[in-house]
This record gives C-alpha cells, sequence and structure tokens, in this order.
C-alpha cells in the first residue's frame, strides 16, 4: 500500500505566515507602545521643568525686591555715615540692619531627576534639550558667584565691622527687610524690652575720620557693589528662564 502523502504546504505556509504576521503585529504593538510612553515621559518631563521655570522667576522677583531695598539701604547707610557727625544712632542701625544678605536657591528638582537618573535625552529634540542644559549649567555658576559675594562682602567684610566694633544689635531693628529676620528681632525684642540699651557700643566714640568708622564705610560701599552684581545676574536668570519657559510652552502646544 502507497502511504505517501501529499504535504499540505499551501495550509504551512498560511499557518506561518499567521505566525510571523502576530509577531511582527506584537513587536508593532510593542514599538508603538514604548514611542507613546517615551512620549508621554517628554510631555511630563519638560512640563515639570517648566513650571520650575515658573517658580524660578517668581523666587527671583522675590529676591529683586529684596536686594533693591539693600542696595537703597547701603547708598543711605554710606551717606549718613560719610558726614562730620553726630549721626543718628538709630537711623543708621535700621538701615544697615537693612543690607543683609539672601541665599538664591533656584528650582531644579524635574531637571536633577532626568539628569540624575540618566535620561535627559528623554528630551528628544536637540536644540531644546541643549537650552535646558545651557540654563541650568549657567544657573549653578550663577549661585556660586552670588554665594562668593555673600561670604566675602557681606559675611565676611560687613558683618566683621558690624559687630567687631560693637555697632549693632540685633534688637535695635524690627523691620529688616524680610518677614523670617522680623520675627528674631521682635522676638529678641520682647526677651530684652523695647527700652534696654546696649552699652558695649565704642565705634560711636570716635571720632568720624578713625580707621574703625573707615573701615565701616568701605564695608557698607562694597556690599552695595556685591548686592548690585546680584541685581544684574538676578535679572540675567529671570530673563533667560522665562525664555525657555516660551520654548518649552511653544514645544509642548506643538506636541499636543
Amino acid at each position: 500500500m502507497d502511504t505517501t502523502q501529499e504535504i499540505p504546504w499551501k495550509r504551512i505556509i498560511v499557518e506561518a505566515t499567521a505566525i510571523v504576521a502576530s509577531i511582527l503585529l506584537a513587536f508593532a504593538i510593542d514599538a508603538w507602545w514604548e514611542s507613546s510612553k517615551a512620549a508621554e515621559d517628554e510631555i511630563e518631563s519638560l512640563g515639570l521643568i517648566q513650571r520650575d521655570l515658573r517658580e524660578t522667576q517668581v523666587q527671583l522677583d522675590s529676591y529683586l525686591e529684596f536686594v533693591e531695598i539693600a542696595i537703597q539701604s547701603a547708598f543711605s547707610a554710606y551717606r549718613d555715615l560719610s558726614g562730620d557727625g553726630p549721626y543718628d544712632r538709630e537711623k543708621i542701625r535700621e538701615t544697615l540692619f537693612r543690607i543683609d544678605r539672601v541665599t538664591v536657591r533656584i528650582p531644579k528638582a524635574a531637571y536633577t531627576d532626568i539628569l540624575s537618573t540618566g535620561n535627559l535625552r528623554v528630551i528628544s529634540d536637540r536644540g531644546l534639550r541643549d537650552s535646558v542644559v545651557r540654563f541650568y549649567e549657567a544657573t549653578e555658576r550663577n549661585e556660586l558667584i552670588l554665594k562668593k559675594n555673600n561670604d566675602a562682602y557681606l559675611d565676611g567684610l560687613l558683618v566683621d565691622a558690624y559687630f567687631g566694633d560693637g555697632l549693632l544689635l540685633p534688637h535695635t531693628s524690627s523691620d529688616s527687610g524680610t518677614e523670617g529676620m522680623d520675627r528674631t528681632y521682635r522676638a529678641v525684642n520682647a526677651a530684652l524690652g523695647e527700652d534696654f540699651v546696649h552699652r558695649d557700643d565704642p565705634l560711636w566714640q570716635l571720632p568720624p575720620d578713625s580707621r574703625e568708622w573707615s573701615r565701616l564705610r568701605s564695608a557698607v560701599l562694597w556690599a552695595s557693589t556685591s548686592h548690585i552684581t546680584g541685581r544684574e545676574i538676578a535679572e540675567d536668570m529671570k530673563a533667560e528662564a522665562g525664555i525657555l519657559a516660551e520654548q518649552i510652552d511653544a514645544w509642548l502646544i506643538a506636541a499636543d
């Protein structure tokens, strides 16, 4: 008996084609899913960076308000200290307290996250990605400049001139320009009493042309230049943050 059977090539080809098609479809669905997820991640990451940029502008506005008070206070104090006396002690003390420092910390949580996780290339637009990187690299440099100026001129030169000769006391002012410090001064006032007089203030006993008064005047002038530098840096950062936020906004609108 002839047991030879004809091989059903047609059915095999159809089944093989169906298997290959199902595999290709699975790959296509997987690729689509990955692409869709990457697009969602990109939109989310850029949205978060844009949020940080808007918050950056708000914080820099507050910093600029503060630093403008400090600059004008420095000029006012320098003019008052440049006379021959007698000096209005309380006015000078309160003015000097407004020549304070403030630390600038630019919001960068979203950028730090994508950088630390190695997902920077989630931003597919190379030009936009480069703009984001350049902005935050410049921000780090600017924060360092502001910190060094604070350390050298405000925490160093000015504070030494203030307290080394017993000129300033924390209870003499309750309007320093920042709510946090004002609360501190009010607490000291409440503890010591508004009429408390600190006796150790030898600077007031020295002549206006003494070395100590000259050192104080120089420190105040240097403090004003430090704050002016801070103002210029902050204005530039605010403008750059606004430009980058608008670029991201345009990209998000186009991707919608």
